[in-house]
């Protein structure tokens, strides 16, 4: 069997960069349970099914938290990636880096 290769995202409410979300850890915990995500851990939330592992995962930031979404799939699963975003009112960015 082949490796899939797992893809990083940032769930952000700017298209163009990362921007974190000012929302409370109990907030995010009822949105992905909506989407059918299990929560791993404090900050971590996953969903799987046949065709995909997703994992989210929120890094505190001085006012709230970043979004992240790794993303193992043979492909890059787009429509759970907005489903996702769409759940936040915010968008799919592409990279993972931090703003400085």
């Amino acid at each position: 069997m082949a490796t899939i290769s797992v893809r990083k995202y940032a769930i952000s409410l700017d298209p163009s960069e990362i921007v974190d979300f000012t929302h409370d850890l109990d907030h995010f915990t009822a949105v992905f349970a909506d989407l059918g995500f299990e929560p791993t851990g404090t900050y971590t939330f996953r969903y799987k099914d046949p065709e995909c592992m997703m994992k989210t995962e929120l890094s505190r930031s001085k006012d709230g938290y970043y979004l992240y979404a790794y993303v193992q799939a043979m492909d890059e699963h787009e429509f759970r990636l907005q489903e996702i975003a769409e759940a936040f009112d915010a968008h799919v960015v592409e990279g993972s880096k931090k703003p400085v």
